[in-house]
């Protein structure tokens, strides 16, 4: 063997090495932009399963119009009485 037949070899051994880092990198940026795709699909499958609360006819929606009225009314009035209270005090 000769030196430029060694020197090749390792060559040829150090692409195949990088080859193999680059092409498990890949499968790993693959999988990850997976899971991000499957999360998305997650979130908007939730948000379709919640339509029936924005139509104020079905008993979903009733019942958020509700607690939307309460809590705004909640947060509306509770400063409010809070001042009234320490001023009453």
């Amino acid at each position: 063997m000769d030196g430029q037949t060694i020197e090749q070899d390792a060559r040829s051994a150090e692409y195949l090495r990088q080859r193999e880092i680059f092409e498990r990198s890949m499968a790993e940026l693959r999988t990850e932009r997976r899971r991000r795709e499957a999360s998305g699909y997650a979130v908007m499958a939730m948000a379709y399963s919640l339509e029936g609360a924005t139509r104020k006819e079905t008993r979903l929606g009733k019942i958020v119009t509700f607690a939307t009225y309460a809590l705004v009314t909640f947060v509306a009035v509770l400063p409010n009485l809070a001042m009234i209270l320490m001023l009453a005090g």
